[in-house]
């Protein structure tokens, strides 16, 4: 699955649970940090999500939430997501 496919499917993904939350609908794009951008979303609901994503691309992720840096803490925007995931899931493969 190439990036641009995860791309794809996380922000489905959102928008699935952003439709679920019953706020207000925001435009999600690669460019969207989740954990900062999207009000309804949360660092318990990173690693649920991180969960949900790893089933969809048959994959196991070695951290908890690809929502944010392993190192740093910082978030991450759903391009830098993917590309981590890209690599992850290509090694599943």
């Amino acid at each position: 699955m190439t990036s641009a496919e995860i791309q794809k499917t996380i922000i489905e993904t959102l928008i699935e649970l952003q439709a679920g939350s019953g706020e207000a609908g925001q435009e999600i794009t690669p460019a969207t940090l989740p954990l900062t951008d999207l009000g309804f979303f949360d660092s318990l609901l990173g690693i649920e999500t991180t969960l949900a994503l790893e089933e969809l691309l048959k994959c196991k992720c070695e951290v908890d939430s690809v929502f944010k840096d392993k190192d740093t803490g910082d978030p991450l925007n759903i391009a830098q997501i993917a590309e981590r995931l890209a690599k992850v899931a290509g090694k599943a493969a």
